[in-house]
């Protein structure tokens, strides 16, 4: 009997052993080192590779929206049944203003500070005006100051922005992936849902809880392969930018990355006090969801991983959190906010344009707005949106456009990051923790 029970016991721990390894923090380090690595060395390699990743990145995506409508449905119908809940929401809309002030104020002093756009070295203009006029459809002179703009496109109102969320079709909205049309519908529904008697809706919440947790379930699962993924989607990355974009933007991707590893110590920081443990052991259980941040950068495909490190890791609230999080990654835009404010200042030092305190305002205000349309868009539509702060400045922009496309692969990772750390971060501050 001896022997026979030793078998599981092995086994159980050379299993543990693999996932400390895995989700250890050294682990994604070295992994996204020797994907930069493979992508500048062999490009061929790292191309070879990427089907894989791409099916792998399928899987990952495909459970976001079955948890989204099963977690916030069952949501909302359960706090239904109590009054305090109100508050939550009340909250949510405080950490909007607070965040996006501290996104605004953060990454324009940084970029006062150390002026992307600011390129005084002749040969370094030169190149960067070759690589400009390298990429076909968009040519211009960098020794020029100002060039006419031209029209922009004129920007949506505030009424049309709110009747555009209201989905016609929810089944489209679901096929199409329409993240904040499908979150509507599910707030609508979940309030509908929360005035029905509730022996009558016993039967669906246990079907939204059985989805919910078949889910999580798949997540758990899919999570085993992960950091292989972001072995082979760094490479990509890296092989498909190159480092001569990098090097061109290095003082803009600065400003981003420094604004984004601000709000990834600071939520980290926060969950350890909230938690009550150890800087390093919040790090620790940060790790699967940066990586998945990293290989998808993609917010709403990371939700599944934060309700997962929140309430399964974390011992959150699951009811309040898994309103919270899907609510918030719509809401809580840092990561475009931080690309809108450094990407027109940026322009504007380029160009040798001059910003008042007015101006300065003015990007600040319609960055925040302008990032809560983002949720769902690809990184080069993000990108495309900078038109419009643009042309209220009378900025050229479709100049500068080839530049951010170059190097939207490094820009958009640190935009997922800066959000998807925010998000947690905020929900962590809101929810209360499970009694124990």
């Amino acid at each position: 009997m001896a022997a026979i029970d030793s078998n599981p016991a092995s086994e159980f721990s050379l299993s543990g052993l693999l996932k400390r390894v895995l989700r250890s923090p050294l682990t994604t380090v070295l992994l996204i080192g020797l994907g930069i690595a493979c992508g500048l060395y062999f490009p061929d390699t790292a191309r070879a590779l990427t089907p894989l990743a791409h099916a792998y990145l399928n899987l990952l995506k495909m459970v976001v929206l079955p948890l989204l409508v099963a977690s916030v449905i069952f949501s909302i119908t359960s706090m239904m049944q109590d009054p305090q809940s109100v508050k939550y929401l009340g909250r949510v809309g405080i950490a909007v203003l607070v965040v996006s002030f501290v996104a605004v104020l953060l990454s324009g002093t940084l970029s006062l500070i150390l002026q992307p756009g600011e390129i005084g070295d002749p040969q370094s203009r030169i190149e960067l005006g070759k690589f400009i006029n390298s990429q076909g459809h968009v040519s211009t002179d960098l020794e020029l100051t100002l060039a006419s703009p031209t029209e922009a496109e004129r920007p949506k109102g505030l009424l049309s922005i709110i009747l555009n969320l209201v989905p016609s079709n929810v089944f489209g909205a679901l096929a199409n992936g329409e993240t904040i049309q499908v979150l509507l519908f599910c707030l609508v529904f979940g309030l509908a849902a929360g005035q029905v008697p509730k022996q009558s809706s016993l039967s669906l919440a246990q079907g939204l809880d059985a989805v919910y947790r078949a889910c999580i379930i798949l997540t758990n699962w899919f999570i085993w392969a992960l950091p292989f993924a972001t072995f082979i989607l760094i490479a990509d990355q890296t092989a498909s930018v190159g480092p001569e974009p990098i090097k061109l933007m290095a003082r803009f991707l600065m400003v981003v990355g420094l604004s984004t590893v601000f709000f990834v110590v600071a939520s980290s920081i926060i969950v350890a006090v909230r938690t009550g443990t150890s800087l390093w052991a919040a790090v620790k259980a940060y790790q699967p969801l940066i990586m998945v941040a990293i290989t998808t950068r993609s917010t709403v495909a990371s939700i599944p991983w934060m309700i997962e490190l929140l309430v399964e890791r974390l011992q959150f609230n699951q009811v309040v959190v898994e309103l919270l999080a899907p609510l918030q990654a719509a809401l809580l835009r840092t990561g475009p906010i931080l690309l809108y404010v450094t990407g027109t200042i940026f322009i504007a030092q380029l160009y040798g344009r001059p910003l008042s305190v007015a101006d300065f305002a003015l990007i600040g205000v319609s960055s925040a707005l302008l990032a809560l349309t983002t949720t769902g868009m690809a990184g080069l539509v993000i990108i495309s949106q900078m038109s419009i702060l643009c042309g209220y400045l009378k900025l050229p922009f479709e100049a500068a456009f080839a530049l951010f496309v170059a190097v939207d692969t490094v820009s958009n990772t640190f935009m997922t990051l800066a959000s998807v750390c925010t998000v947690t971060a905020s929900t962590a501050v809101i929810a209360p923790r499970q009694a124990v």
